[in-house]
């Protein structure tokens, strides 16, 4: 069978879980000599956020920008259009709703595949909850639609679109990039102003009300009373940065906006923690365990199936804070077991969630739904 050419789009607000995703996707993908890979951004000239074009082209994947002016745009429909039909495109897969509306309009009547990955809906404002139900009804045209977790899928399913038309596909990584290595720890430790043998407790993810990072900030204090030398670090960006960064900054409580070396980063933690209030399958969980982190997490999405309770880290209800308080307490009283949970989790990930594994199953979906389109 022939490679299949695929276009993967996504309309971004930067460099988030999603993004991830769809780079890690990409990148196994690539590898297996089986696809053809390019990257579709939308290049938003109202917000512009090409960070995925960016990291794609650092990665040597093939990229495209798409100029879109507003929210709708008909102009660059016919240009994602033009792009499918000049360049062979056997195959379109959409990350977002915006993107799946796109994909929806530039392959009407075009004998191609079509696929997107829901990747959660978090909900939040009135507006995102519009462009939800508008998603919702997107996602029953398109062949199949990926959900990255049972959480997902079920709520895909619930909103009508047919079961056989939804795959799980869980998130995967290239766990080699986690790999320890001390001398690193110890630069990044020193970039911060973190001690050497301060314990660090960190988090990676977009800094909005549905990650809960206010839930672990608001424990900050009592566990700095009893463990003065703790850091908390947070990774990443987001519309509550500035507000949890006035609130809450200090010497032992770090903030370092969006960072490309999140690898590094992880390295130089000892404890890592998700306070999220909805998830998919988080992407920064994957990697925080393959750095060998043990993990204290919330029993959102599919967390549960990924952590494993007391072997690779602890769960705690969402929005709980004495829990969360009480699970972070415990690894920090108790570092032995806790360098043991890292161990394993790193072992689990290698093993039942790496970028390998789930560009086998996407691939296989792919080239189903190829020959039954008959355009490979």
């Amino acid at each position: 069978m022939p490679k299949i050419n695929i276009l993967h789009i996504i309309s971004s607000g930067g460099f988030f879980g999603a993004e991830n995703a769809l780079i890690e996707l990409a990148c196994a993908l690539e590898k297996t000599g089986l696809c053809s890979v390019t990257v579709g951004v939308f290049d938003n000239l109202h917000i512009r956020h090409m960070e995925v074009e960016k990291v794609c082209r650092e990665k040597g994947l093939q990229t495209i920008a798409i100029p879109c002016n507003g929210k709708f745009d008909l102009n660059a429909a016919i240009r994602l259009r033009q792009f499918i039909v000049d360049h062979g495109i056997s195959a379109i897969h959409s990350h977002g709703y915006k993107s799946n509306l796109y994909s929806l309009l530039a392959s009407l009547n075009l004998p191609i595949a079509r696929f997107c990955t829901c990747h959660n809906w978090p909900g939040g404002s009135l507006k995102m909850r519009f462009y939800e139900v508008l998603d919702r009804v997107f996602l029953r045209k398109f062949d199949t639609v990926f959900a990255v977790s049972d959480d997902v899928k079920s709520k895909i399913i619930e909103s009508g679109v047919s079961s056989g038309k939804v795959k799980l596909v869980h998130n995967g990584i290239d766990a080699d990039l986690f790999r320890k290595a001390e001398s690193q720890r110890v630069a990044i430790r020193r970039s911060l102003g973190i001690p050497e043998d301060a314990a660090v407790i960190g988090t990676v993810g977009r800094i909005s009300t549905e990650k809960g990072h206010r839930h672990l900030l608001g424990i900050s204090g009592h566990i700095l009373s009893k463990f003065p030398d703790t850091r908390f670090l947070l990774i990443g960006d987001g519309p509550l940065r500035e507000t949890l960064e006035n609130e809450f900054g200090s010497p032992s409580v770090i903030f370092t906006g969006l960072r490309r070396d999140v690898p590094d980063l992880l390295r130089c933690m000892d404890i890592f923690v998700l306070p999220s209030l909805t998830e998919g399958l988080p992407m920064a969980i994957l990697e925080a365990m393959a750095a060998g982190l043990p993990v204290v997490a919330t029993r959102v999405g599919d967390v549960p199936q990924v952590l494993i309770e007391k072997e690779t880290g602890l769960i705690v209800e969402p929005g709980d804070e004495s829990r969360l308080e009480d699970a972070l307490l415990c690894l920090l009283s108790d570092p032995g077991p806790a360098v043991e949970m890292g161990r394993k989790g790193s072992e689990r990930v290698r093993k039942y969630f790496s970028s390998e594994r789930m560009a086998e199953i996407y691939l296989g979906v792919y080239r189903k739904q190829c020959r039954e389109e008959g355009t490979n």
